[in-house]
């Protein structure tokens, strides 16, 4: 019993032995945040663009790859698919391009998900007056009412405009990823 008290003791005082010597003093920074000079925005474009972009080659060769899957992604569009394009890195260059060589002379409406002051009722409201359907909806109408508006002119065959493109940038941005949004986006793509 004494045996495996002294044991029990050896290890503990052990133990405190390790983290004494293991302490660090700490130190208090005399660095303030007023201290620090800050960039102006053309400094900081310019300390950006300094920055080597990484794996450039392979950035390329998937551009290049994507681009030749343009009339695939066309010919989809026209006999009624979505498409999602997601993953890391912007895909808004690569889609604008997209753009300019398959739809450029389409009706299209391109909603940049990415602005923080984006109002879903003001994409309905610019499908009602892009599709030129002879209605001028009133800003208090809600968004169900502006729905509707979309979805009987679209069920009609003898329109003029029988296909809208809609192109979303960064759908998945906070301001759009409520259930009402989600749902109205669903049906205009519809």
């Amino acid at each position: 019993n004494i045996n495996k008290r002294s044991i029990l003791e050896q290890d503990v005082t052990e133990y405190k032995r390790y983290f004494e010597d293991h302490q660090t003093k700490s130190r208090t920074s005399y660095n303030i945040l007023a201290g620090v000079g800050f960039l102006d925005k053309a400094e900081c474009i310019s300390m950006l663009t300094k920055i080597p972009i990484k794996h450039k080659t392979e950035i390329k060769l998937l551009t290049e790859f994507y681009k030749c899957q343009f009339l695939q992604w066309y010919i989809e569009l026209k006999t009624g698919f979505n498409l999602l394009f997601y993953g890391y890195g912007s895909k808004k260059k690569l889609l604008e391009e997209f753009l300019e060589a398959h739809l450029k002379d389409r009706l299209l409406l391109v909603i940049n998900g990415f602005l923080s002051k984006l109002k879903i009722k003001e994409i309905f409201l610019q499908v009602i007056n892009r599709i030129n359907m002879g209605v001028k909806p009133e800003s208090r109408e809600t968004l169900e009412e502006l729905m509707k508006l979309i979805r009987k002119y679209f069920s009609d065959p003898d329109q003029k405009v029988q296909s809208l493109y809609i192109m979303v940038h960064n759908i998945d941005r906070q301001g759009l990823r409520t259930l009402q949004i989600q749902n109205c986006i669903s049906i205009l793509a519809a």
